[in-house]
């Protein structure tokens, strides 16, 4: 172990290729370069809460800063949705041929930076996505949880079977599992959207809302964290205005997914958050404050002897 972290972590959301603020980010928590290249810290130790791709042009140099960093063990890594999009869009049926994220104009656009930055590099960007699969899903430390979206033992449970001691999925098992992940129906396929992309729930029939852009929803993403919350419109992680149906929302619905108060500190990416960074919850934080999309790059400092979570632990490239 390059660094003796000793439970103190530096936990950094989402990136999607933009090294600029990961850079400032990283110099402004005391990394630096050690004679090998790679950024480090003497005494602690970088939590990447994975989305290191799709978004920016500077796709390689993210992945050239974050790879060294876990396999020389200055940092840790996840999985995230585009991690999982991105193998399953390079992978292909074994039966049909056709890749297993389909590659519609929607899904080529949402991955097309990444494929610009790699159109010369076939190798690697195999290399890349080769690297991908071998990041856990989650991390449970002593101190510390960390997963993309949402913390889910209901969910674990259902592909339990499949991960390694370090939530790796295992390469035997790997293919597949990537076939049923992406087979709508299935326990993979549910486990996976709630855990990299978080929980959603239908509206009651005959509800709906339309979102900013007057689309028609009848489903909600679903603040997972919050505890006090009684209606749709409470839980739903929607854009303020947004007009949810304040109707009650049946308990039984999300008792599965309820983070109890008394757990360890669990940190998340994934919900292009804005604004000042701060908790969700006594023991939640999410880490994605839109770096991908103008927003700061930001992290939280955790350090060995805390027992809360505190609002003046984060820290922006800004």
């Amino acid at each position: 172990m390059y660094s003796s972290d000793k439970g103190n972590y530096d936990i950094i959301g989402d990136i999607h290729g933009y090294v600029a603020k990961l850079e400032r980010l990283l110099v402004k928590l005391g990394y630096s370069k050690s004679d090998k290249g790679f950024y480090a810290h003497p005494t602690r130790k970088v939590v990447f809460l994975g989305d290191f791709i799709d978004g920016g042009t500077e796709h390689i140099s993210v992945i050239n800063i974050v790879k060294p960093m876990v396999e020389n063990e200055a940092a840790y890594a996840i999985m995230a949705n585009h991690e999982f999009n991105a193998i399953a869009f390079h992978t292909m049926h074994p039966v049909t041929g056709l890749p297993l994220r389909e590659h519609s104009a929607k899904n080529i656009q949402q991955h097309e930076s990444f494929l610009n930055d790699y159109k010369d590099k076939p190798e690697e960007m195999q290399a890349v996505i080769a690297w991908f699969k071998t990041l856990s899903l989650f991390i449970d430390l002593p101190e510390i949880r960390a997963i993309h979206a949402c913390w889910s033992k209901h969910e674990m449970k259902k592909i339990e079977i499949y991960l390694d001691s370090e939530n790796v999925i295992k390469p035997e098992l790997f293919d597949a599992f990537m076939l049923l992940a992406n087979t709508k129906g299935t326990s993979e396929f549910e486990a996976i959207e709630v855990l990299l992309k978080g929980l959603e729930i239908s509206l009651p029939e005959g509800k709906s809302f339309k979102d900013l852009k007057e689309n028609v929803r009848t489903e909600i993403r679903v603040k997972w964290w919050l505890r006090e919350g009684v209606t749709y419109a409470d839980f739903a992680l929607v854009p303020p205005q947004t007009d949810v149906p304040n109707i009650i929302l049946p308990r039984e619905l999300i008792n599965d997914y309820f983070y109890d108060s008394s757990e360890k500190p669990v940190f998340i990416g994934h919900y292009w958050l804005k604004g000042t960074p701060q908790f969700q919850a006594v023991n939640i934080v999410c880490l994605d404050y839109s770096a991908g999309n103008g927003g700061e790059q930001v992290a939280y400092r955790w350090h060995e002897n805390d027992k809360l979570l505190c609002n003046t632990q984060f820290l922006s490239d800004e």
